[in-house]
């Protein structure tokens, strides 16, 4: 066989071996899935990637601005400064009409809003009653103590509601009132949310039978709440 014989016949397999090729692809799953789907796709295809691209793109370019202007990430439950400012506008305000309703000095009125307010929100009751309880039993005083122990702003027996409250220091007034709002939030729940059986029971004990006293006490109680509640800046 000559040289270019033998040349020829090389061409010839190797085109036989393409063909074979081709028909293997147009054959294939693929091809045939890919027939079968409508140009229209393969153009909606087409648009989303460029899409995708672009976004990825203006995604990048921004988190790059952000680096190099030194913008940092805010953790969204940090309080905010508002929320700070709030807060404070809130607490300012309730010190203010509990000190126009009840002749308390401005800056304790300040001071006893800040605990009367959480503490009235942590255990759901109106602030306004909390902090007529609080006048009614100590008038606002820290350290007062009674003849059979009860202690601080909110008049807590140690022997009595000590476990109840945990491990807060009764003789610090802000962890008292935790303890008067947590207790009078208790007696709330055991009377079904009546209002005047509660606070019976806070000042004679839940099974006392002084009716006679925890009525003057309840009248005393609701003079202050109407007070506080008419009360105007």
């Amino acid at each position: 066989m000559t040289q270019m014989q033998s040349r020829k016949k090389q061409q010839i397999s190797i085109k036989d071996r393409l063909n074979d090729l081709r028909c293997a692809v147009r054959t294939s799953p693929l091809a045939v899935f890919c027939a079968s789907v409508p140009r229209r796709l393969y153009v909606s295809g087409g648009m989303f990637v460029v899409v995708l691209g672009a976004l990825m793109m203006v995604s990048f370019a921004i988190s790059h601005v952000v680096v190099h202007q030194g913008y940092e990430k805010v953790a969204l439950a940090t309080p905010t400064t508002a929320s700070r400012l709030i807060r404070q506008h809130e607490v300012a305000h309730f010190g203010n009409r509990v000190s126009n309703a009840f002749g308390i000095r401005g800056d304790v009125a300040t001071e006893f809003a800040d605990w009367i307010l959480e503490a009235s929100e942590r255990q759901r009751i109106a602030p306004e009653l909390l902090a007529s309880l609080v006048v009614t039993e100590s008038s606002f005083r820290k350290t007062v103590r009674s003849s059979v122990g009860a202690i601080g702003p909110t008049q807590i027996r140690p022997d009595y509601w000590g476990d109840f409250c945990g491990q807060q220091d009764l003789h610090d007034p802000e962890q008292n009132v935790y303890c008067g709002a947590q207790v009078l939030s208790h007696l709330m729940e055991r009377c079904g949310g009546d209002q005047n059986c509660a606070l019976s029971a806070y000042n004679v004990g839940p099974y006392a039978r002084r009716a006679a006293a925890a009525s003057r006490y309840v009248k005393k109680i609701d003079r202050y709440l109407s007070s506080l509640e008419n009360s105007t800046l």
